[in-house]
């Protein structure tokens, strides 16, 4: 297996993928609210002694995209 491919080897590079970074913003904002409803609603279900911090998480990663989201801009 080769590490490193010829310039003539390779492939042209793709073209960047059209959208915004708000579109980003939003859908990992809603990854971490999906994440967060299922961690309070399976929350008894969760064996892990340490599942204090699944909740805890995803509203740190709301709140963060919160302030991503105005951040951005039109970008």
């Amino acid at each position: 297996m080769r590490w490193i491919a010829k310039d003539s080897d390779r492939k042209p590079d793709p073209a960047p993928m059209k959208g915004t970074a708000r579109k980003a913003v939003i859908f990992g904002m809603i990854g971490f609210a999906l994440m967060f409803v299922l961690a309070v609603v399976f929350y008894n279900q969760i064996t892990s002694p340490h599942k204090i911090w699944y909740p805890y998480t995803a509203l740190v990663g709301l709140v963060l995209g919160f302030f991503a989201y105005f951040k951005v801009g039109d970008r």
